[in-house]
């Protein structure tokens, strides 16, 4: 199948620092433009910090599973780390949370935000609020 241009998302890449949660650098990676929804991609820098974090957590499962696996999973760093995400535009859309997934095996230190409705025709500029973070505003071509 061969989709047009006009189809494909617009996808901005700001690489833009957050800030420091528990000793973890956040950074936002990108922001996805697709047309019936916006996506932000967090990442927390790998560091000894990140190693060590993912390391005791394999270890507290371990434990958990070892125990007969009773009650709730041990919490990962990411529940902790990974803030809210909020998202505001030039034509003052009401974006929605639909989803957000964070960490995980193997992603532990991702989080990716999906927001409805897509932005509209005449947005040319989103604002990505994480945390206490500033702001920051990402250029969309229109």
């Amino acid at each position: 199948m061969i989709y047009s241009m006009a189809a494909l998302p617009q996808v901005v890449s700001p690489l833009r620092p957050l800030g420091l949660r528990d000793g973890v650098e956040l950074v936002l990676v990108s922001v996805e433009a697709w047309p019936d929804e916006l996506m932000v991609r967090l990442r927390g820098f790998p560091s000894a910090t990140t190693a060590r974090l993912e390391a005791e957590h394999e270890q507290a499962l371990g434990a958990w599973h070892d125990a007969g696996a009773d009650g709730a999973p041990p919490y990962q760093p990411a529940e902790r780390i990974f803030p809210e995400v909020s998202i505001s535009d030039n034509v003052e859309t009401a974006y929605a949370i639909r989803s957000s997934a964070r960490g995980g095996s193997g992603t532990m230190f991702r989080a990716d935000y999906v927001f409805v409705p897509g932005p509209q025709e005449s947005t040319h500029m989103v604002v990505v609020s994480v945390g206490g973070a500033d702001p920051v505003e990402v250029r969309l071509d229109t």
